[in-house]
């Protein structure tokens, strides 16, 4: 059982939503409307929710901290605008999802339910309101000749690497998608996504890596298992933290 089910109780579970801007609406002014009028009228309309994060999606830094050697650089305008973040029973998800698909039925978006693996939580956050630092969101994509156990046992003996070398990271969480929705957002399908945060932006360029040589057994261990990803740079903000 993974820790956010111990943490929330036997049959929570967490569901992430991509959200981007439709045609004619800036992102600027979408991911302000998301956090300011849709987010809080979502827990509302869903109060019983465990917890719900909204995550607002920044531009690509130019200077990427996390770029394989050979990768194509992402483009600078990111696919998503923001990501909501909920955990809960089924009733409480389904209504979330309902109001959702009520309050932007023109919005594309895609849904994915994931199994939650917290491998480290040293973040310092406030009850509610934004989180300090940067978290990093990765839209894995894995080796299309591995199963997904042994993508799920690479994947898992990565994770005691990443916390040796990811220095700076004060929260690292491994989602495995359990079941994919699309709603109309284009995006490389995806079968995992890793989460980083970091306190700072600082944080996040100068200690992702702890030298050179953990940079590189970084890129030789993920060769393993990661076919490419899409990388999102986000700011959090929590609406209802967990108890």
């Amino acid at each position: 059982m993974s820790q956010s089910l111990l943490m929330y109780g036997f049959g929570m579970s967490k569901h992430r939503i991509l959200l981007a801007a439709p045609a004619g609406e800036a992102a600027s002014v979408f991911r302000l409307r998301m956090l300011q009028a849709i987010a809080p009228r979502v827990l509302a309309l869903a109060p019983d929710l465990a917890a719900f994060s909204v995550c607002l999606v920044d531009a690509t830094p130019d200077v990427a901290p996390w770029q394989r050697p050979g990768e194509a650089a992402q483009a600078s305008v990111p696919p998503v605008d923001a990501v909501f973040d909920l955990w809960g029973d089924a009733p409480a998800i389904e209504r979330a999802l309902s109001a959702l698909a009520t309050l932007l039925p023109d919005v594309p978006r895609h849904m994915v339910r994931v199994d939650e693996h917290v491998e480290k939580d040293q973040l310092t956050r406030s009850a509610v309101g934004r989180v300090e630092g940067v978290k990093f969101l990765s839209l894995m994509r894995f080796q299309s000749d591995l199963s997904d156990q042994a993508v799920r046992r690479l994947w898992a003996h990565h994770a005691r690497l990443a916390l040796e070398v990811h220095v700076g990271m004060a929260r690292y969480v491994r989602d495995v998608v359990v079941s994919t929705t699309s709603g109309g957002l284009e995006l490389p399908p995806f079968a995992g996504v890793a989460e980083l945060h970091f306190p700072s932006a600082e944080a996040m360029h100068s200690q992702w890596f702890s030298s050179d040589a953990g940079r590189a057994a970084i890129v030789h261990d993920v060769g393993h298992f990661l076919l490419s990803a899409t990388r999102l740079y986000t700011s959090e903000h929590v609406l209802k933290p967990s108890s």
